[in-house]
């Protein structure tokens, strides 16, 4: 299905912020009648489940059919399916098309974020006429999009990089503006492979699985894999973390320990063999990314990135990427972190 998508939602909560549905043989029944919205909820359902690989054509079929029946959110997300390539090949131009469609279907998310893409600022509702979305989407210059600055060394041992206004302005205030009222507490992955909160990490986050995904992530994704040349397939779902002031991520290592399988679903997904971190705000004082053992502590201005490779170049786990996500003294921090594996299950 390209890109390992379902396989990338369960390394995350696939399920988390689904909305609460009605039972499940009154959403068959409505979407049975043909109601579009139905369709699109029930589609949404069976993304979740956890044996959603053996209803994957169904519910591919219910968001295009809801999509034709003029449903916006169903087409935002047949949009992210031509990104991602879903049942498909992958399909940017099909993507844009799909998110003008969705603006002219009247929604407000595929609204801003063709402005996002096309990099326009929004017009006055009396300037904009009935071609206007169409207008915005030709404005999209589609490999500017993944284009990202020089890569900077701030260490060879471990191996740690910066690249600066690797995101704008308008593409950060989306992420956090997606992100701002889904976030709860972070956990982490104890030895058994489990999540749980731990005292050690007391800043928040959200991840978003494909059922949560958005084009404008979704080209950020890419424009990580053009960085760090390391293709989307192997990503984990992408985290966009929030730090109050005292909130932090105390020393730790991302990498997952390589006698235990369980960690961190190693065995299928193998080894984190990097993290990749963009600066979204920079509206806060403190908050610095810390590596203490090779004394680098970095903070970036909005749209900077910091990323670095948790194994050496033999790919074993490099004990120098310890770090620590230090506190905010005042203000609040929003960071997008992107872990990535050696593989997807597939590759095994």
């Amino acid at each position: 299905m390209g890109e390992g998508a379902l396989a990338a939602g369960r390394r995350g909560r696939p399920c988390a912020n689904l909305k609460a549905m009605e039972p499940t043989n009154q959403l068959e029944e409505r979407a049975a009648s043909g109601d579009p919205e139905a369709k699109f909820d029930l589609a949404r359902e069976l993304i979740c489940g956890a044996d959603s690989a053996l209803h994957f054509e169904r519910w591919v079929a219910l968001v295009e059919e809801s999509s034709n029946a003029g449903h916006a959110p169903a087409t935002e997300l047949w949009a992210i399916f031509e990104a991602m390539g879903v049942s498909r090949p992958q399909n940017w131009e099909g993507a844009f098309d799909r998110l003008r469609i969705a603006a002219d279907q009247g929604s407000v998310s595929a609204q801003r974020q063709l402005l996002i893409l096309g990099r326009r600022e929004a017009e006055p509702a009396e300037a904009v006429g009935a071609d206007h979305w169409a207008q915005v989407r030709a404005s999209i210059a589609t490999p500017e999009l993944f284009a990202h600055g020089e890569r900077e060394s701030l260490s060879d041992a471990p191996r740690i990089r910066i690249i600066r206004s690797f995101a704008n302005r308008a593409e950060c205030a989306w992420l956090i503006d997606r992100a701002r009222s889904r976030v709860a507490r972070a956990k982490v992955i104890d030895a058994g492979g489990a999540q749980r909160l731990d005292p050690a990490r007391t800043n928040s986050g959200t991840d978003f699985p494909v059922q949560d995904m958005d084009i404008v992530l979704e080209v950020i994704r890419n424009r990580i894999a053009a960085a760090t040349r390391i293709p989307v397939p192997v990503f984990e779902p992408t985290q966009v973390l929030h730090y109050n002031v005292g909130e932090e991520f105390k020393l730790h290592h991302d990498f997952l320990d390589p006698a235990n399988p369980s960690h961190g679903n190693l065995l299928d997904f193998g080894q984190r063999i990097a993290t990749f971190l963009i600066y979204l705000n920079e509206e806060f004082e403190g908050g610095a990314t810390q590596f203490p053992d090779v004394g680098i502590e970095y903070r970036g201005t909005t749209g900077d990135a910091i990323f670095w490779a948790n194994v050496d170049h033999d790919a074993r786990p490099d004990p120098l990427t310890l770090h620590a996500g230090l506190a905010p003294t005042s203000g609040e921090k929003w960071i997008l972190s992107q872990w990535i594996r050696d593989r997807t299950p597939a590759r095994r």
